[in-house]
């Protein structure tokens, strides 16, 4: 378990002993911060380890972060910053960013200092966030990359640290990286955090998935968005979630399915669900072989949407997804024309 800050700040103890880290692929470490101190330490450290190694840097924090840190890195090439609270407002959606950005530097390795979890992120996407950590080590573990997470020591919610802790092989404390004795294979990750969804309520708006009632389907949805106030690019981008999904449960499923659609908790939720299985928890999360001509949807659905939960159980898969409302605080996702590039969202160089 990690009980510390991560070192003095200041002190030159952020940084990291490499030795005990396997040659190749994937190094994915956490850092508990204590204060804006600690935090710039970690930061400043890490990205002059990867400079003085020749990588290229990433630092993807939220926006209130890289205030904070961006004085100390204005000087430095091989540098670019990059907001998390838009590149990881959908947690499901960093590990194809950073997919992208390894190869954007074929033969270099790479490294990333980020925050997915902050203070003050709505509770719902806490155990997107968590899934997203496990998931790193599936879809990232062949890649040269390096990851330093960082966290909250005292202000995130409890159980933090021990999630933290079955999701990050090292642990860096003390300057030091050590294995982390509580690391969980990210499989039994999942299977721990996969729990039934919340029934929709009884009100919610139910039309079944039809080849001939897309279009319909389009509409009722739409209609709903639009009553609850959600903007006009975003239910655009909603119709084209929605679609998506409805074409993959006629494409894949292996019986009728169903859509529904209503509004809770300051957000719009719709999900299809019917007969099938989606056993792959990559999909949708890595983007699929140039050329392929499949793979891409699912991959589309989780850029456009806020949360996106997949959940299996009796041969049965309900894929649901969240958009919220313009009370959110958090600005929104790229357009659906962007998204469906599947482009890495770029920030700018320092």
């Amino acid at each position: 378990m990690v009980n510390g800050a991560g070192g003095r700040p200041g002190s030159g103890t952020t940084g990291v002993d490499r030795s005990p880290f396997p040659e190749g692929g994937l190094r994915h470490d956490a850092l508990f911060y204590a204060d804006d101190r600690d935090y710039r330490a970690a930061v400043q450290e890490f990205v002059e380890a990867g400079r003085a190694a020749g990588e290229p840097v990433l630092v993807a924090v939220p926006t209130d972060r890289l205030r904070l840190v961006r004085p100390l890195l204005d000087p430095l090439d091989g540098v670019e910053l990059a907001d998390m609270t838009v590149i990881g407002r959908n947690p499901a959606t960093i590990v194809a960013t950073l997919r992208r950005l390894v190869h954007r530097f074929p033969g270099r390795r790479v490294r990333v200092v980020g925050e997915s979890l902050w203070p003050g992120r709505r509770p719902a996407a806490y155990r997107h966030c968590v899934e997203h950590e496990a998931i790193i080590n599936l879809g990232l573990a062949d890649q040269p990359l390096t990851a330093r997470c960082l966290f909250d020591r005292s202000r995130l919610p409890a159980g933090t640290v021990g999630d933290v802790a079955r999701t990050h092989p090292w642990l860096v404390s003390g300057g030091v990286a050590r294995p982390s004795v509580d690391y969980r294979p990210p499989m039994a990750v999942l299977r721990r955090l996969a729990r039934p969804l919340p029934p929709p309520p009884g009100g919610a708006r139910t039309e079944p998935v039809r080849p001939e009632g897309l279009a319909a389907l389009r509409a009722a949805v739409a209609a709903v968005a639009e009553a609850a106030g959600l903007a006009a690019e975003r239910v655009d981008d909603l119709r084209i979630a929605v679609t998506e999904l409805a074409s993959n449960a006629l494409s894949h499923g292996t019986g009728p399915a169903v859509a529904r659609c209503w509004v809770a908790a300051g957000e719009v939720v719709c999900e299809v669900s019917g007969p099938g299985e989606l056993a792959d928890p990559l999909a949708g999360r890595i983007p699929p072989p140039v050329g392929s001509v499949r793979g891409r949807g699912l991959l589309l659905v989780h850029r456009l949407c806020d949360l996106v939960d997949v959940h299996v159980a009796a041969g049965v898969t309900t894929v649901r997804l969240c958009l919220e409302l313009p009370a959110a605080r958090v600005p929104a996702p790229r357009s659906a024309a962007d998204a469906a590039q599947g482009g890495f969202v770029r920030p700018a160089p320092l």
